[in-house]
């Protein structure tokens, strides 16, 4: 049985000074043609922005393009109408094998595991387990925090959760991939993870300690965080910058 969703997400990006050559890439649109199916679609961006559409060397969908004249802001808001069935993804292009490996933000040594109790058994399991190890804790870690750190401080938020659970999968010798994407209700983005299960990929949330159903949208899935963030860009002067997010996905 499908389910229907509204989803909203909304960036804005403030410069203490003006910018130019203003470039940037976009993950923020759900994943097609797997247990998604898209109804309707928006992304609006303000005037000036020259923006074309892809696919990264992972599949995701990406929105990339820049403005060149002089600008003190950047708002944009991806929106629209979704139906899901339950949670389940095909196996794809790339082999499995690269799911295997460790990355920059999973890798964990064997002191690693054994600070984990030599967790494995299966990938509920390992989620069950990583959700009773790690205390949520907004602020605890960065964007470049690895698991092994985690495991360290047992703190973190969704993406900690996520990397841990990769690394432990990965170590049992059960394929494993990071998640970006929407989840039901309001707040951030949230990360989760997808397992391989000889046939396709099921999705876990070690954060909630859930297999996933219904209720969470997928955009974009990588080796780590690092392979897709929502929103990256460059630009030129020596402005700092302040962003807001908000989002937004309710069951219609």
């Amino acid at each position: 049985m499908s389910r229907r969703y509204l989803y909203c997400y909304q960036t804005a990006v403030t410069f203490s000074e003006p910018v130019v050559n203003h470039a940037i890439m976009l993950r923020c649109l759900p994943a097609r043609g797997e247990y998604v199916n898209v109804e309707e679609e928006h992304l609006v961006l303000p005037p000036g922005y020259r923006m074309r559409s892809a696919r990264d060397a992972f599949g995701n969908r990406i929105v990339y393009g820049g403005r060149r004249e002089a600008h003190s802001s950047l708002a944009y808001v991806s929106t629209g109408i979704v139906t899901m069935e339950p949670y389940a993804v095909g196996p794809g292009r790339i082999p499995v094998a690269l799911w295997h490996q460790p990355s920059r933000l999973t890798a964990l040594s064997d002191a690693s595991v054994a600070a984990c109790g030599g967790i494995g058994g299966s990938a509920s399991e390992i989620c069950h387990a990583v959700n009773s190890m790690i205390e949520y804790a907004p602020g605890a870690t960065d964007v470049c925090t690895t698991a092994a750190e985690v495991v360290s401080q047992r703190r973190g938020v969704c993406q900690d959760y996520a990397h841990v659970m990769i690394a432990l999968c990965r170590r049992a010798g059960i394929a494993a991939r990071y998640v970006c994407g929407i989840l039901a209700g309001t707040g951030q983005t949230h990360a989760w993870v997808e397992v391989f299960d000889g046939y396709g990929w099921r999705g876990f949330d070690p954060t909630h300690d859930v297999q996933i159903d219904y209720g969470y949208m997928k955009i974009a899935h990588g080796r780590d965080a690092s392979d897709c963030p929502v929103n990256r860009g460059m630009y030129g002067g020596g402005a700092s910058q302040a962003t807001m997010v908000s989002v937004t996905m309710m069951e219609v």
